[in-house]
């Protein structure tokens, strides 16, 4: 699937992001999982089916809205019990699986934050602009780094430039996460407008997301060219950095969505 970074911000075009994610994690761990995990596998491949029919519809938006919103809700929540279920075999060695525990992890908290997402759309919630930064610095940085952690993973070893890059980008987005950490309980409650220590802050951190967005889509060029000893699914550094050019949207915008 190409890379899109183009969608509408509303609600059609976020449930479109968070269930195409889902939707992709789920084709991502198809390939991880062992073919003697028969109904692992059967119950992956169903779910995945149902959210690429719901993604679809989001993009027409010819669906209701409410419906489509409930769709998206219980597939969310049906694909993280599957996850924690699966995860839970794993730290017990009971299933073959080569997906990583800290994989799961990631793929469960953005299912859960979907589920966030789709609550706050629900009921119309506002969140302050404050905590808007706050909240997305806070769970979409751990992401970027879990990001940089499965490319070291998935790249040969003898790709030795590469990985030095991955590692100083590592190193950097450690650095921006613990101060998105502290900046959570220097910044407390209420919060209401961006202050000036914050919006610093976020410039900060568009910026670098924006790089990181470009590596993540240079190195997909490539993966696709078979330019790069790499076992990366095609697809999956177009994922990531859709991802990432969500972070820094939303820091611009300053909302959760």
């Amino acid at each position: 699937m190409p890379y899109t970074d183009n969608y509408e911000r509303d609600t059609y075009g976020i449930i479109d992001f968070w269930v195409r994610n889902n939707f992709e994690h789920g084709e991502f761990f198809d390939r991880e999982i062992s073919h003697h995990e028969l109904e692992l596998a059967r119950t992956n491949h169903q779910m995945v089916q149902r959210m690429g029919m719901i993604f679809n519809r989001a993009e027409k938006k010819t669906v209701d809205i409410g419906l489509l919103l409930d769709e998206a809700k219980s597939s969310t929540r049906e694909f993280r019990e599957l996850l924690l279920h699966t995860m839970d075999k794993s730290l017990k060695c009971e299933v073959i699986i080569s997906t990583p525990v800290s994989l799961l992890d990631h793929m469960i908290r953005e299912a859960e934050e979907a589920e966030k997402v789709f609550m706050l759309v629900e009921t119309g919630t506002y969140i302050s602009p404050s905590d808007a930064t706050i909240h997305e610095n806070n769970f979409w940085l751990r992401q970027m780094l879990d990001h940089l952690i499965f490319i070291s993973h998935y790249v040969d070893a003898s790709n030795y430039q590469l990985h030095d890059e991955v590692r100083a980008m590592t190193k950097k987005f450690e650095n921006l996460f613990l101060q998105a950490n502290a900046l959570k309980t220097i910044i407390r409650r209420p919060r209401g407008e961006v202050s000036p220590v914050l919006n610093t802050f976020n410039q900060m951190i568009i910026k670098e997301a924006k790089a990181l967005e470009a590596f993540k889509l240079e190195l997909s060029e490539l993966i696709k060219n078979c330019a790069a000893v790499t076992t990366a699914p095609p697809n999956l550094l177009e994922h990531i950095a859709r991802e990432a050019h969500h972070l820094w949207r939303n820091l611009e915008d300053q909302v959760v969505n």
